[in-house]
């Protein structure tokens, strides 16, 4: 994949202008992402910020993610969510897969979980039920809009 460091690469502290060179984006790019909270600030060595291969592994997951359509509100929640340690299932709302029940309003069961983990989203506003849900990734619009 072109842009992507190699291991020797990533292990030695890095510019902006290397990190971003290395990812295949721009300075721009990185400065934005660590305004939106994407990017964790570099280390300051003097006035020179130094980033590692931790900035250079998240910087190329939010640029591998943005080309998959996810938008970058999508990714600040993704991220957060993955730094307070939810699972996608609780990000999601959903139930863990391991206590999920095959049986539901339809078969005779409860709607329920049989061991319901997602204590975390027990305050959501309960709604109807969702009868249309468009998905249209940023990268579709982009062309439509061109």
């Amino acid at each position: 994949m072109a842009g992507t460091a190699t291991i020797e690469e990533a292990e030695t502290a890095s510019t902006v202008d290397q990190l971003a060179r290395r990812a295949g984006t721009t300075t721009r790019n990185v400065r934005a992402f660590q305004t939106l909270g994407l990017l964790h600030r570099p280390t300051l060595r003097g006035r020179t910020g130094l980033y590692d291969r931790e900035h250079l592994e998240r910087l190329e997951a939010i640029l591998r993610l943005q080309r998959a359509g996810f938008s970058l509100a999508a990714l600040c929640v993704l991220f957060g969510a993955s730094e307070r340690g939810l699972t996608l299932e609780q990000v999601l709302g959903l139930p863990a897969a391991g206590s999920r029940r095959r049986s539901g309003p339809d078969r005779g069961g409860e709607d329920r979980p049989a061991n319901d983990q997602l204590g975390a989203f027990d305050d959501w506003p309960v709604r109807g039920p969702v009868t249309r849900l468009a998905v249209v990734p940023t990268t579709v619009l982009d062309l439509v809009a061109s």
